[in-house]
């Protein structure tokens, strides 16, 4: 099989999805896949650019890999995200999980990851209170709505507490050279925020989403990472201006569209929602408790959003192609089949020029579906990243990056 080549393509996103610690691996993983191939994560700040120019970020000089500078984030993904765009190279993300002396970026710590708030007795005492919040028949779903009103067992606080304080070197998303954009989603709106340095953006109405420039990234970052039960909504702003976050995938399980929307001619789009396919060593999840069954049923609900996206993607290309094609076949005039085309791209939302890959796990790969959302344990993660890595592999054997 002839490899597609994209030595072409100009401007190139890398679009990382949630999925906790094992996604923030799984997604380093497919990046040492991506530098391997012939593409090269670019990043850092406008101060480190003025001191080294020359340099093409993250350590490189002139070197003709492709380079990526355009970075979408959601919850862990967000994480992952950041820290390219500001710089960091994947060897660097590496030694701070293995908490390598001189490691530019200090280990994330369970601590960091579970804050606990300050103890409020009256807090918790009104979160176990009778409410009314709707008409009930006092049943099950009644008691569980009226007396655990509780957002979340922990807080993203200590999130945003060691992104500000130990790893971003700079906390301002216009202080960055690359593109960074950073996705949650408002509980008490229809829409979904796309944190990032630029002001004037305007999303397409049917993604419902507003661009915002007066966040700062660890406060992002803890927005989309709040993913109750586990984690609280998170708020910012304050007064009637107060407005609260949770995980950036719940409208949307994979912001392509806003690398599109920035320009970008190839999106890459990392993944772990990967649903468990029948391993004979395995057996069926059924016997596996209730934890991995309700796992299995929020990752086939997942890959069915993804795969009517890219499905639907894939229609409005066969439509172009077909008109394309017909007007060739019967000999009528290009002036008109390309008029034409315009026309159907613009109704269709469609542009010819971008393409997209999707790296996920392997289908076979039942360990890593098994494996814990919240391990930092270093062998634990290494073996996470490197199923990124030969999952990415696989699935870009039949590209090209480099001419």
């Amino acid at each position: 099989m002839k490899k597609i080549s994209f030595a072409h393509k100009q401007k190139v996103a890398f679009v990382a999805s949630g999925g906790a610690i094992k996604a923030a691996c799984f997604h380093i993983g497919v990046g040492l896949a991506l530098e391997k191939k012939g593409l090269q994560f670019v990043g850092g700040t406008l101060k480190q650019a003025k001191k080294s120019s020359g340099t093409n970020g993250n350590g490189s000089n002139g070197s003709k890999k492709i380079p990526i500078q355009t970075y979408v984030g959601s919850s862990a993904g967000s994480i992952i995200a950041s820290l390219l765009a500001s710089g960091f190279s994947l060897t660097e993300i590496i030694q701070s999980f293995l908490e390598q002396e001189g490691a530019r970026i200090p280990k994330v710590g369970y601590t960091d990851l579970f804050h606990l708030s300050r103890p409020n007795i009256r807090k918790y005492i009104k979160a176990f209170w009778p409410k009314k919040i709707g008409i009930g028949s006092g049943g099950l779903e009644t008691f569980v709505k009226n007396h655990l009103s509780f957002g979340g067992i922990f807080t993203t606080v200590g999130i945003e507490k060691y992104l500000r304080e130990k790893a971003l070197p700079t906390n301002k998303f216009e202080e960055l050279t690359a593109d960074l954009f950073i996705v949650a989603t408002q509980l008490d709106h229809p829409n979904k925020s796309i944190f990032c340095k630029f002001k004037n953006l305007k999303p397409r109405p049917e993604h419902h989403a507003v661009f915002d420039n007066s966040v700062s990234i660890s406060h992002a970052c803890a927005a989309s990472t709040s993913l109750p039960p586990i984690y609280q909504p998170y708020p910012i702003g304050s007064g009637k201006e107060l407005t609260y976050y949770y995980d950036g995938e719940i409208r949307e399980t994979l912001s392509t569209h806003v690398a599109k929307d920035v320009g970008c001619d190839l999106v890459i789009a990392s993944y772990t929602h990967q649903p468990y396919h029948y391993h004979p060593e395995i057996g069926s999840l059924a016997d596996y408790g209730i934890a991995n069954v309700m796992i299995q049923a929020i990752y086939q609900v997942i890959e069915q959003k993804i795969h009517s996206s890219r499905r639907l993607f894939q229609h409005k290309k066969m439509v172009l192609d077909t008109v394309n094609q017909f007007f060739k076949d019967n000999d009528l005039p290009d002036k008109k089949r390309a008029e034409l085309c315009d026309i159907l791209e613009e109704k269709l939302k469609f542009n010819k020029n971008v393409d997209y890959l999707f790296i996920h796990p392997l289908s076979q790969d039942y360990q890593f579906f098994l494996s814990d959302h919240f391990n930092l344990s270093e062998n634990y993660m290494i073996k996470i990243v490197r199923s990124g890595f030969k999952a990415a592999i696989h699935q870009l054997k039949n590209y090209e990056f480099q001419s």
